[in-house]
This record gives C-alpha cells, sequence and structure tokens, in this order.
C-alpha cells in the first residue's frame, strides 16, 4: 500500500512541487456541484430543441453562454456579447441528387444513391460534375516515415481516384487516423493531380459501421465555413466531392482489372498493403446541393493574465455547445438533448472559469473560455476559431477540450486523450495527484479519440492540447466504470436519451470541475510553457517552431 502523508490535505509531493519555484503554489478550491446542475439542465431542456448549429436553439444557448460571461466578469474581445460570429454555407439535396455512372466498353452502368453509394450534398458549388477514367490507389496514403507510398510509379493526373477506406494496420494508431482521414486522404489526392475520388467500403469498416446504417444519414445537410472570399474553408479547388461505394458494387469496378476486389479484401486480410493500378473502366460522378448561408456563433470570454511577461500568452480552455437537434428517425421523443454530449462539457468550463475569477489568485497567463459551435458537424467551429482567433495565432500556447465527460459515476482516474504528445501529460498526470486522482492510459486506442474532437483543430495550428473524460475505475467497487460508459454509448449517446436526468452524477461533475481547474491552474501559472514532446509526430507535422 503506497502511504501519502499530508501537508494541510495537501500530498507531499504536490507540496515538494509547489515548493520546486517554478510555480506558484493556491489551495485548489472546491466546485458547487450545484452551479453545473443548473447549467446542465438549462441546455439540455426541450426548450433549445438540441442546439443544433445555426438554429433558434443553438442561438438561445449561446445567449446563456455568454450571459454567463459576462456575469462572471470575463471580457469580450471576438465581437459583440461576446460571441464571434462564425459564417456557414448549410447544403441540403432539396430536389437534387447525386449520380454515379461507371463507363465500360461494354456500355454504362448507372449506381444507385442511397443503395449502391453515399454521397454529402456539395458545399463548393450548387453543380458539379467529373468524368475521368479511374485508378486504384489502394488506401490512397502517402507516409514516407512509415515507408508507404501509395502513389508511387502511378498517374493520377486528371483521373478519379479509388481508394479504400481505412488504413493498413501496421501503421501506429493516431498517426494512422491522420493518414486514413478524409482530409487528408483528399489532400494527397489533390497533390497528385486527381479530379475526383470515390472511397470504397471494406469487410472492416462494413463490421464497425455498416454501409446500411450510414446510409440513414444520407439526407443530411452538409456544412463548412465560409472564408472572406465566400470559399468552403475545407475545400479543395478542383476536387470533384467524393462518393462512398458499397462493396458489391465496387466490385464491378475491377472487374477485368488486374487483380479483382475479392482478392483486394484476401490482401488486406492477410496483412499485405494493397498496390494500386489502373482500371479498365472511366466514371461521371455528379452532384446538386441547395446552398443557404447561416450564422452560428462561437461564445468567447477572456480572463486577462495577471503576469506582465506571460499574460501575451493564452491557454484555451473549449468545449462544443451544439448537438444533433432533432433526431427524426426516433420513436416518441425525438429531441436529442445532449445532456453528457455537450451539455455537461459546457457547464464544467463554466463552473472552471467561476473558480479561476473567484480564487482570488488570477492566472500568470491568459485565459480564453470559448464555447464552439458546429462540433458536431466535423469540428468546424473550432477549426474557424483556431484558423480565426482574437487574439494572435502564435500566442495560443495551449488546448485543454471538454468533450462528452461521462458524468456518469464517482471517480478514482481521468483519462488524458493526447497526454503522450507533450508535456501537457506530465501537467495533468500531477495536478490529477493534487486532487486525488490519477491519469490512466487510453482504455480505447483502436477508436483514435486524439483525432476525433475539437482538441484536434488547434492540434493543426501547432496548439499542443488535451481532452479529458471521466476514467473507468469507479468509487463503488460496485460499479463497473468500463460497462457504465458502453452502456452510455451504446443507448443514449446521440439518441433522445442523453437527457438531464439521473445518468448524470454530480459528485462526478464536481471532480470533474476540480481536475480540470487544478490542470488548467498548472497550465497558466508554470515558468514553462507547454511544448510537443521531442520527435512528436503531430508536433513535427504541425508545429510552426
Amino acid at each position: 500500500m503506497k502511504i501519502t502523508k499530508l501537508i494541510g490535505g495537501v500530498s507531499l509531493t504536490a507540496a515538494l512541487a509547489a515548493c520546486s519555484g517554478s510555480l506558484p503554489f493556491f489551495p485548489l478550491p472546491t466546485a458547487n456541484s450545484e452551479n453545473i446542475r443548473a447549467d446542465v439542465e438549462y441546455l439540455a431542456a426541450d426548450a433549445l430543441q438540441g442546439r443544433q448549429t445555426g438554429t433558434a436553439g443553438y442561438r438561445q444557448a449561446a445567449d446563456y453562454v455568454a450571459d454567463k460571461f459576462s456575469a462572471l466578469g470575463l471580457q469580450s474581445i471576438s465581437g459583440d456579447d461576446y460571441q464571434q460570429p462564425v459564417p456557414f454555407r448549410r447544403a441540403s439535396w432539396g430536389t437534387r441528387e447525386p449520380g454515379f455512372v461507371l463507363h465500360g466498353r461494354d456500355g454504362d452502368i448507372t449506381f444507385e444513391a442511397g443503395e449502391d453509394f453515399l454521397a454529402s450534398p456539395a458545399t463548393i458549388s450548387e453543380d458539379t460534375v467529373a468524368s475521368a477514367g479511374l485508378v486504384f490507389v489502394g488506401y490512397g496514403i502517402e507516409a514516407p516515415e512509415f515507408g508507404l507510398d501509395d502513389y508511387a510509379d502511378l498517374d493520377v493526373q486528371g483521373k478519379i481516384v479509388v481508394i479504400l477506406d481505412g488504413r493498413p494496420n501496421h501503421l501506429p494508431s493516431e498517426e494512422g487516423a491522420h493518414y486514413a482521414s478524409g482530409r487528408t486522404k483528399r489532400t494527397t489526392a489533390a497533390a497528385h493531380g486527381a479530379i475526383g475520388y470515390i472511397t470504397l467500403n471494406t469487410p472492416a469498416r462494413e463490421f464497425r459501421r455498416s454501409f446500411a446504417r450510414s446510409a440513414e444519414h444520407m439526407d443530411a445537410p452538409a456544412f463548412d465555413w465560409l472564408r472572406a472570399d465566400d470559399v468552403p474553408g475545407n475545400a479543395i479547388p478542383g476536387l470533384h466531392p467524393g462518393v462512398f461505394l458499397d462493396m458489391p458494387a465496387a466490385k464491378q469496378l475491377f472487374i477485368g482489372a488486374p487483380r479483382s476486389l475479392d482478392t483486394v479484401y484476401t490482401e488486406i486480410k492477410n496483412g499485405v498493403v494493397p498496390r494500386g493500378f489502373p482500371l479498365p473502366y472511366s466514371a461521371t460522378l455528379s452532384n446538386g446541393a441547395e446552398h443557404e448561408k447561416i450564422i452560428s456563433p462561437n461564445v468567447v470570454g477572456l480572463l486577462p493574465g495577471s503576469d506582465p511577461k506571460l499574460k501575451g500568452e493564452y491557454v484555451v480552455f473549449s468545449a462544443h455547445l451544439d448537438h444533433i437537434g432533432i433526431d427524426d428517425a426516433a420513436e416518441g421523443d425525438q429531441i436529442a438533448n445532449g445532456a453528457q454530449d455537450n451539455a455537461a462539457g459546457i457547464a464544467v468550463m463554466l463552473e472552471v472559469a467561476r473558480l479561476f475569477v473567484e480564487s482570488g489568485h488570477p492566472p500568470r497567463r491568459s485565459i480564453l473560455f470559448v464555447a464552439v459551435t458546429a462540433e458536431e458537424e466535423g469540428l468546424l467551429g473550432s477549426d474557424y476559431f483556431a484558423q480565426h482567433p482574437p487574439v494572435p495565432p502564435q500566442s495560443m500556447v495551449a488546448n485543454i477540450n471538454l468533450d462528452m465527460p461521462m458524468l456518469l459515476y464517482p471517480f478514482r482516474d481521468v483519462i488524458a486523450f493526447g497526454a503522450e504528445h507533450s508535456s501537457l501529460g506530465k501537467t495533468a498526470a500531477h495536478a490529477a495527484e493534487r486532487v486525488g486522482l490519477k491519469l490512466s492510459p487510453d482504455p480505447m486506442p483502436e477508436e483514435v479519440i486524439f483525432v476525433r474532437s475539437d482538441h484536434y483543430s488547434f492540434v493543426r495550428q501547432g496548439v499542443p492540447a488535451i481532452y479529458l473524460i471521466t476514467g473507468r475505475e469507479a468509487r463503488d467497487p460496485d460499479i463497473n466504470g468500463t460497462e457504465a460508459q458502453v452502456s452510455f454509448l451504446r443507448e443514449r449517446y446521440h439518441r433522445p436519451g442523453d437527457e438531464a436526468d439521473t445518468q448524470i452524477d454530480y459528485v462526478a461533475a464536481q471532480q470533474f470541475a476540480e481536475v480540470n481547474y487544478a490542470i488548467a491552474r498548472e497550465v497558466t501559472d508554470s515558468d514553462k510553457t507547454p511544448r510537443w514532446n521531442r520527435g512528436d509526430f503531430f508536433g513535427d507535422l504541425y508545429s510552426n517552431d
């Protein structure tokens, strides 16, 4: 048994660290769980209709957070009333639909949208068509540091590339997730001169998420934020919007090719990285959409730093305010309230802001508390903020993100996604110890959470970041934390059942606010600026140092 001597209620380890001269030592305050409860219940109420980006319910939520920032005395620096307007293009099918026709020597094959292939309404143009020859490029990955170049010896200039979903198994999970992302694959294809792309379903993808389940959401609108020139922020000019082709239809593309698609799937199963080759077909891809411009704000409050030398550095504390709105497929209650995801994260952020304001000890560095929009649409609000911050971009030195904290039971540990990439990992471990918790490793690395929430928007701008959730060790030995979290994800996540009811444990909420405060306090008050670990993949890829 480990015995830790306490000094004034603080562990000896923490006290010694505090005496090192690198960090002012202040007692940690107590969070108020009733504040968190009130915020969760307001933001997850039926009246806000699920807070979907750009809706009246979302705007009501944004006004609520802005009023909270004002009451706390935070400064507004992003625009009127704490709100940074984010311009979006909302694309919907309307009366239009996508098209996919395969051209071969024996005639044309017309594939059916929703049955053979999936597509999203194009945000870059209301009408777009691409017709070209097809080239299979394996996974479509170019990763020289891992000895992988799927475009080697292939000419795809002016072609439509055919790409397998996913990545080779030998790539590390998080680095592999970067290369397997649609963003990276599209950018790589365009860099090699491709004018369009077709992504192929695979047995592994079908097992994780079936084509039929994905097809249920094909009618959903697509979003992107708009640049000053009215071009979507994530658009790749010259690259036609892609389609996702199911396995039975995809096999048609490989008839008469050097290898069949079944052979390619067998190679994958055996751990072989498939090599690419030209396909004996051309294709015509068409996409039509109806566009609408909407404004949905981020909400930003500034707590200025107190140190003359450090107050020009900003720690960004973020949480997404939006959710998915109305679930038309649900029976009965159709409002997806988003209590855990992410009313709870916003409520914890507001409580952390209050703890800083009322602590009597202003942080040395400045803090930007940011409630971001459009996370559910692809991390768009945080992407916009990270590229259009109301402070000099290089002055943002760290991001601490809150997203669906899983406040299900009092806990003994926390998980910090991204802890292994920067000095924030050690900071999080030390701060957790101060509040009587421990930092546990990622229990689900296969889900590559590090690249799937708003903190990654800051990582892409070179800012070290971590994202915290509660751990899986419950205080109560009769509670299986893993089962509780998995049950929530299976039964309530992105469903009307994610309500502000008894599923939310407010003892856990208090714990979670206190550990996040402790982490933020150490980051803001340390002499040392957070740094990427030496040789870290993401630090080397995105850092501007």
